[in-house]
C-alpha cells in the first residue's frame, strides 16, 4: 500500500475514523493501533505518537461518539417542553444512535474506558451527553414529580433501564423491527418515568 503524506493533525483524525469504522464492524476487542497504522499506510511508530496505547485511541473514538449522541439528544429535545417529553426525547435519541451504530453503542455503554480519568476530553463529552438525562431528572426531583429524592440515583435508574434494553437489542437478543422500534422505546421510557413517580 502506498504511504500517504500527512500534515500535522491529519493522521490522528484518520486513525480515529478508521478505529470508529473498525469498532462499528467488529467491536473494540480486536482493535489494534499497529493494524490501523498499516491500514492508513504509515509506520506504526507514527501512529503511536498520537495514540501510545489502544485505550487512548478508544477514548478518542468514544469522545466523538458521545458528542454525536449529545447532538442527537439536542435535536430530539428541541421541541420538548415538559420533563417527561425531554426524557422521551433522550430515549429516542439513544435508540436512534444504538440502531445506527450498535457496536459503537456497546463500546460506549460497556466496561468503562478511562478509569484513571486521564482522558479529560472523554469525560467532558460523556458529561455533555449525560446532561440530557440528568438535567430533566434533576428538575423533576426538584419539582416533586419524582418520589425518589436522590437525583443521581433517579438518573441512574432511568439511564440503566434504557441502556439495558437498548444493549440487548444491539446484541441481537431483543429483536426489534425498524417499524416498531420508536413505539417500543416510547413505552420503555414511559414505564421508567412512571417507576420514578411511584
Amino acid at each position: 500500500m502506498a504511504r500517504r503524506g500527512y500534515h500535522h493533525g491529519d493522521l490522528r483524525a484518520t486513525l480515529i475514523t478508521l478505529a470508529s469504522a473498525h469498532i462499528a464492524r467488529e467491536g473494540v476487542e480486536t482493535l489494534s493501533v499497529r493494524a490501523l497504522a498499516k491500514e492508513a499506510g504509515v509506520a506504526h511508530r507514527a501512529a503511536y505518537q498520537h495514540f501510545p496505547d489502544k485505550d487512548g485511541l478508544i477514548a478518542a473514538v468514544l469522545t466523538e461518539a458521545y458528542d454525536a449522541l449529545a447532538e442527537r439528544c439536542a435535536a430530539e429535545a428541541a421541541h420538548a417542553k415538559t420533563v417527561e417529553e425531554r426524557l422521551q426525547a433522550a430515549a429516542r435519541a439513544y435508540s436512534d444512535f444504538s440502531a445506527a451504530a450498535p457496536q459503537l453503542f456497546l463500546a460506549m455503554t460497556g466496561p468503562r474506558v478511562n478509569q484513571s480519568g486521564a482522558h479529560k476530553g472523554l469525560e467532558a463529552a460523556l458529561a455533555r451527553a449525560w446532561r440530557y438525562i440528568a438535567g430533566p431528572i434533576g428538575e423533576g426531583v426538584d419539582a416533586g414529580l419524582f418520589t425518589l429524592g436522590d437525583k443521581r440515583t433517579a438518573a441512574a435508574i432511568f439511564w440503566g433501564g434504557l441502556v439495558g434494553v437498548l444493549s440487548q437489542a444491539a446484541l441481537g437478543r431483543l429483536k426489534l423491527k425498524a417499524t416498531e422500534r420508536e413505539a417500543f422505546v416510547d413505552v420503555v421510557a414511559s414505564r421508567l418515568i412512571a417507576g420514578l413517580t411511584a
